[in-house]
């Protein structure tokens, strides 16, 4: 392949990106190509925290949004005590924040989907 400078001179493009190093050689071990079902379960429950952390930051800021001028006698910590006015205040906060929080968490749940997937193939004899 042939890259184009500036100048319109032509020069050969490297024949791998930089930084991009081959694990697998030809003469490795069939057992080193196989995936490391340690580093896939790894890979997945650092995700799953993560995606926990953010759940759990969206609801903090949604509860705080519920809680300012909820009446007397209101458990923040009680959805069941909750009148339609802080459920109200609860949804309006996290429609506001899906943007910052929505595809984050979506690229989590599908990074653990295909995670998951690679895990569940069945064990090479």
């Amino acid at each position: 392949m042939t890259t184009l400078t500036s100048n319109g001179a032509g020069t050969a493009a490297p024949a791998a990106m930089p930084g991009h190093r081959k694990t697998v050689t030809p003469g490795q071990p069939a057992s080193a190509r196989h995936l490391n079902r340690n580093h896939l379960v790894s890979g997945i429950a650092s995700r799953r925290r993560h995606l926990a952390d953010l759940e759990a930051a969206m609801a903090a800021s949604c509860e705080a949004a519920a809680a300012r001028g909820a009446p007397r006698g209101i458990r923040v910590d009680d959805r069941a005590t909750w009148d339609r006015a802080m459920w109200q205040r609860y949804l309006d906060t996290a429609a506001r924040l899906e943007p910052d929080y929505g595809p984050l968490m979506r690229r989590l749940l599908q990074e653990i989907d295909r995670l998951q997937r690679l895990l569940d193939l069945p064990l090479a004899a």
